[in-house]
């Protein structure tokens, strides 16, 4: 007994498997939505991130004795180093540039204390001899070049990102007096001073839209 084949036969064959196909497509479609959705969106961005350097308050002055220290910030409830209102910060560099006057010799030594109001641990750091700079750093919110993510809109993606600053303050001390300072007065001149590091999305740009 003959097998023909027909050419209905051949048109049913290739329309089940494009069914086939089809509904293949289709949960997968299914599967990537589920999955995108579960990230918090329905759109894929990314963008290039910048960042602009922005000067903060100053606080100078002068320390004429050893233990003597000078507060500033939110220790002192100084408004002027309060970021909290900021959401695209990335770090702020609190720093400290010193010079010591009269005496001579060894010994003489500072400390410079950097600290939040969220955080009042901080960080420490100490220098010696007759003057130097000392920066500290504190992060926030510090994002790599480039970054990407899910999120209903690109205004939506950019929010998803910040996040509140940080109220600063700190303590420097003249920890202690050179050995010269027995036969001649001396002193520690100081500037303190903040820069912070705002981020922006530059580029942003939809990748996918399921």
């Amino acid at each position: 007994m003959g097998f023909t084949v027909t050419g209905r036969l051949v048109s049913g064959v290739v329309g089940f498997i494009v069914i086939i196909l089809m509904l293949m497509i289709t949960f997968s479609s299914a599967a990537n939505s589920i999955m995108v959705s579960e990230l918090g969106g329905t759109k894929a961005f990314t963008a290039d991130v910048v960042l602009t350097e922005t000067t903060g308050p100053t606080l100078e002055g002068t320390l004429s004795n050893e233990g003597e220290f000078v507060e500033f910030g939110y220790i002192i409830d100084d408004v002027n180093w309060d970021y909290l209102s900021e959401f695209r910060i990335s770090h702020i560099d609190v720093q400290v540039i010193w010079d010591a006057n009269g005496g001579g010799g060894g010994g003489r030594q500072v400390t410079f204390d950097v600290s939040t109001e969220n955080d009042t641990a901080g960080q420490s750091q100490n220098s010696g001899g007759g003057g130097g700079t000392i920066v500290i750093t504190q992060a926030v919110n510090q994002l790599p070049e480039t970054v990407t993510d899910t999120a209903d809109s690109a205004e939506d993606f950019v929010q998803s990102y910040e996040t509140p600053g940080e109220w600063m303050g700190g303590k420097f001390t003249y920890t202690s007096e050179s050995i010269g300072a027995l036969l001649t007065s001396e002193s520690i001149t100081y500037t303190i001073s903040l820069t912070y590091y705002t981020w922006e999305f530059d580029n942003i740009r939809e990748i996918v839209e399921v």
